[in-house]
């Protein structure tokens, strides 16, 4: 008959003494709240605002509208209002003006990202995108991880990367 190994004993945690440690302010999304809808119609249609910034509410799991930028603001607001440690998703109404003198506009959907937000809200956020994304037609889509990678890819001027591990020399 063979013998079966006994059963080793399981030391604890030393932090938590063996206690399982839930994550309690974890970002689930499940639906896209019906007000994104509208504050985005007012955006692209009616011109009522220049930016909307969108959180997933920890209570209804809903993506929602969270910061409103009226009209006269810009890209430094929109800035302001992204958190630098948790996700959200933005869109933005640029206004420029064509190299032949025509003035124009182009919306923007920004997914934030930066890179101290917690592993569960970028898991979410990245979940959800689809979702949000069915609602916000007609918009370029930009993932940012800082606050130059936001405004470079909106206003168009993208640097070359300077952290970059490999030259194009080295292939």
């Amino acid at each position: 008959k063979p013998k079966h190994p006994e059963p080793m004993s399981v030391e604890n945690h030393l932090k938590t003494g063996g206690e399982q440690v839930t994550f309690t302010n974890k970002p689930v999304a499940g639906t896209v709240d019906p007000e994104c809808r509208k504050v985005f119609e007012l955006l692209k249609i009616r011109r009522k605002h220049r930016f909307v910034v969108y959180k997933i509410d920890p209570d209804t799991e809903a993506v929602v509208p969270e910061t409103i930028g009226a009209r006269k603001s810009g890209l430094p607001e929109l800035k302001a209002a992204l958190p630098e440690n948790d996700a959200r998703y933005a869109v933005y109404d640029y206004e420029f003006t064509t190299y032949d003198g025509r003035p124009t506009n182009k919306l923007f959907f920004v997914a934030w990202n930066p890179p101290n937000s917690t592993p569960y809200a970028k898991m979410a956020y990245t979940q959800a995108k689809g979702k949000v994304r069915e609602v916000f037609t007609g918009v370029f889509d930009v993932m940012a991880r800082s606050l130059p990678e936001v405004e470079a890819f909106i206003t168009g001027q993208v640097e070359e990367e300077e952290d970059q591990e490999f030259g194009d020399d080295d292939f």
